[in-house]
């Protein structure tokens, strides 16, 4: 970095324009950068902020495009690998989500929706309780920092560009997409199966006593039940998320190696 932080050389300039991008990219999709409770100026200041410190620290190729055609594809290149290992953490808590929206349906609840302040969407209430929970948890483990740390070694294995998007690049974010349902059977996996035999024990009642009107019952005994056992599983939620995002940096790992 130069003596003046304001005396750029064209080169200089560039770098720093594609780190940016990279850590732009980041922001825009990763769990808790990308909330839309922090105001887009914070955001915006926040990832300048993290570009500059990245600055004065990354290893500048020579051949780094100043302009033209090649320096708008190392723009596209650099986004693109902050989007990726944002992504690969966010898939995470997609289906941390999607264990939430599955026990909504057997509670009854899968016509309740609310609106999701960390992505402005609509998303179940159990979904939403599993993503908070999830939230915590990955604050708790570290995992915030372990992005940013993924972001400054990324400069080392994926040099500014020189990403490439090969196969396997493609091949682990399906596997990730894949191990949504994963992820969402490890986490939903206590509810689920007491929901599965309280509805199994009320199929019973209602062949055994013909005059009991078991959707009456069945309904707020469903709510109960997987609250109860939601609030009973609290521990167990916590340590298997802590296994899910102890599997992070391996995986950040693997995608900066296929970027190569």
């Amino acid at each position: 970095m130069p003596d003046n932080p304001f005396a750029f050389t064209p080169q200089q300039a560039a770098a720093f324009i594609l780190i940016l991008m990279r850590t732009a990219g980041l922001f825009l999709t990763s769990p808790l950068f990308a909330s839309q409770n922090i105001p887009g100026l914070l955001k915006a200041a926040w990832a300048l902020l993290t570009a500059m410190l990245l600055f004065a620290v990354a290893t500048i190729p020579p051949d780094v495009p100043v302009g033209g055609a090649a320096f708008g594809m190392a723009v596209a290149k650099e986004m693109l690998v902050g989007f990726l290992i944002g992504t690969v953490a966010m898939l995470m808590f997609a289906g941390i989500q999607l264990a939430g929206q599955v026990i909504d349906i057997q509670m009854g609840l899968g016509m309740v929706n609310i609106i999701d302040p960390l992505t402005s969407t609509q998303v179940s209430v159990m979904g939403q309780y599993f993503y908070l929970v999830a939230t915590l948890v990955f604050l708790a483990v570290d995992g915030h920092h372990l992005l940013l740390r993924a972001l400054s070694d990324s400069f080392e294995l994926v040099p500014l560009g020189t990403a490439h998007l090969s196969a396997p690049v493609a091949v682990l974010i399906n596997s990730k997409a894949s191990a949504m349902f994963l992820v969402s059977f490890r986490v939903g996996a206590p509810v689920i199966g007491a929901l599965f035999l309280t509805n199994l024990a009320l199929g019973i009642l209602a062949r055994t006593v013909p005059q009991m009107n078991v959707f009456i019952v069945g309904m707020p005994l469903n709510v109960a039940v997987g609250l109860l056992v939601s609030a009973i599983s609290m521990g167990f939620y916590a340590y298997v998320l802590q296994g899910i995002f102890g599997g992070l940096h391996r995986d950040l790992a693997v995608l900066l190696h296929a970027l190569r």
